[in-house]
């Protein structure tokens, strides 16, 4: 509290006891205003570490799982190729079979074709004689 305030209230009636109580309150509360702004900074400092440290951790963790997922990328892609290439080798096999048959199917086919005209030409042979 100035001196001038001081002053002023003595000069309104206010006994120096009165003043001097007034003047501790006034000095309390301006220690207590610095005592919270001191409080205040050391909590945003403290939010500041903690946020920083969380982003640390959060940046981590995110580098951890991105190298994971990478990592079963490659593995089912790998898979993939794997069932891709044993998929197409039983294509080739089948293929290979349906040719086969086809091939013995016509086998069959010319052999009973000769057999059919050799029956047809001997039995035109027994009724012609």
């Amino acid at each position: 509290m100035s001196a001038s305030a001081i002053l002023k209230l003595q000069a309104a009636g206010f006994s120096v006891e009165q003043v001097t109580a007034l003047a501790e309150l006034i000095d309390s509360q301006a220690s207590r205003k610095s005592d919270l702004l001191e409080v205040e900074h050391h909590l945003e400092t403290r939010i500041n570490d903690v946020e920083h440290r969380l982003e640390t951790k959060i940046d981590d963790v995110e580098h951890r799982l991105e190298a994971k997922i990478d990592e079963v990328e490659h593995r089912l892609e790998a898979k993939i190729d794997e069932v891709e290439h044993r998929l197409e080798a039983r294509i080739i096999g089948v293929e290979t079979k349906i040719a086969e048959s086809k091939i013995d199917m016509i086998k069959w086919m010319v052999g009973l074709l000769l057999a059919q005209t050799g029956l047809l030409l001997g039995g035109l042979k027994l009724f012609l004689h």
